[in-house]
């Protein structure tokens, strides 16, 4: 029996150390390190950078000259016509291609330039439709970073459950130390009963074991937490309170809304895309160098042309009108899908804040419950001393303290749950 003392009494001046040496981690930390920890937020952020990019891209492509080099070498001979493989006059029983398409070939050397021009208004469509889709990832990173708080925000409260309840279990072993302590000498004086002692030092055994279960239970939840933001260091830590503010402002546009005005965005652009195909295209070019269909001539063929390329689309099989069609129902969706989800997070918003209420007014009674059995805790403990309570009575009422106390920080735990759920649903 002494040998079991001395084991949980070093078990519990172990834990009494930790808890005094290890720093505190607070949610704030733990978030932020969560978010660098994040492949799906590190990969929008990615294709965000790729998007800021690719207007300057859009510009280059449209709007700005692409020149390049050309050149061509076509070998047409004449067979039948005298022996001479290469002519400018061929008999007309030669067997070859006609003079007047190839001359013999085709040799080229060209520097070439080409730009499209009077497109600004298509090019505007394109950066538009950039434009928005940089505000869609955006949308969607913030989309994350808030899924991101809001499991983290529960999962670190479960843990912090578990913690209060460690922490609970270690306040009530140190009281039944000192009451056991106390029972021993007024055991000697025979003032208690062996057995009353027994009980209490029973009782102590017993709520030594539960702390221990306790704390590897919090240490598991700990582990997980710390796993969830890439953090490898299983050591013991305390988890700082963590009592989230209820954010009643509403907000402009929720982020959960957003996405579906986007889209409607979306199909509008898409639509203007499509339609600029349909508008006259003009693209100027010039070219200059060698570009000679006579290799007795070539050094005579050197020279620059310039031209403008004129096309305008007539009549496309009412692709137009169809695309047309499609954009509209894929708005008219999205309008659909937004209002169903306009009034589910309604739906959530008043559910969570009356849970709020409704739990407010419990935890406020048990505040003052609990300042109520203080009291007589205090009481008990004074009779205690003076062998004027029942060891049974004494831990009877004892259990029934630290149930309510147990009960009221698990209550404000989940109030705070429910303010985080809350808050998740009025981004």
């Amino acid at each position: 029996m002494n040998r079991n003392f001395i084991n949980f009494g070093a078990f519990i001046f172990f834990v009494f150390i930790c808890n005094k040496i290890n720093a505190q981690t607070s949610f704030t930390d733990l978030f932020e390190k969560a978010k660098t920890q994040s492949s799906e937020i590190a990969s929008l952020k990615a294709s965000k950078n790729l998007l800021v990019l690719e207007e300057s891209k859009i510009k280059a492509d449209n709007m700005y000259p692409k020149t390049y080099l050309s050149s061509d070498f076509l070998f047409t001979p004449y067979f039948n016509n005298n022996s001479k493989i290469v002519s400018t006059d061929p008999k007309n029983t030669a067997i070859g291609y006609d003079a007047g398409v190839t001359n013999g070939g085709l040799y080229s050397f060209l520097f070439n330039t080409e730009i499209s021009i009077f497109n600004s208004h298509q090019v505007n469509n394109l950066i538009e439709q950039n434009k928005l889709e940089i505000t869609k990832t955006n949308t969607q990173i913030n989309a994350l970073t808030i899924e991101l708080r809001h499991s983290l925000a529960l999962q670190y409260l479960d843990a912090l459950t578990s913690q209060v309840e460690y922490q609970n279990s270690q306040e009530n072993l140190k009281l039944l130390k000192q009451q056991l302590d106390i029972a021993k000498a007024l055991t000697e004086h025979g003032l208690y009963r062996y057995v009353d002692y027994r009980l209490l030092q029973t009782a102590y055994l017993s709520d030594s074991i539960n702390l221990k279960n306790s704390i590897a239970n919090f240490l598991l939840k700990l582990n997980q937490l710390k796993i969830t933001c890439g953090i490898t260091d299983s050591s013991f830590t305390q988890l700082e309170n963590f009592e989230p503010k209820l954010m009643l402002e509403e907000t402009d546009s929720s982020v959960f809304l957003q996405s579906y005005i986007q889209d409607s965005l979306s199909a509008v652009v898409q639509q203007k895309i499509f339609e600029d195909q349909y508008k006259p295209q003009v693209k100027a070019y010039a070219n200059t160098g060698l570009n000679s269909t006579s290799i007795p001539y070539l050094k005579n063929h050197f020279g620059m042309g310039v031209g403008l390329q004129f096309t305008y689309t007539l009549f496309d099989g009412k692709q137009k009108q169809i695309n047309r069609q499609q954009q509209l129902v894929l708005i008219e969706l999205a309008k659909k899908e937004k209002e169903i989800k306009q009034m589910e997070v309604q739906k959530q918003k008043t559910s969570y804040l009356n849970a709020i209420n409704e739990l407010n007014t419990s935890i406020d009674k048990e505040k003052k419950l609990e300042k109520d059995y203080s009291e007589i805790l205090s009481i008990y403990n004074d009779e205690l001393q003076k062998a004027q309570v029942k060891i049974i009575d004494y831990l009877n009422f004892l259990q029934l303290f630290n149930q309510n106390k147990l009960a009221l920080e698990n209550h404000i735990i989940d109030r705070n749950k429910l303010i985080v759920e809350y808050n998740y649903w009025n981004n």
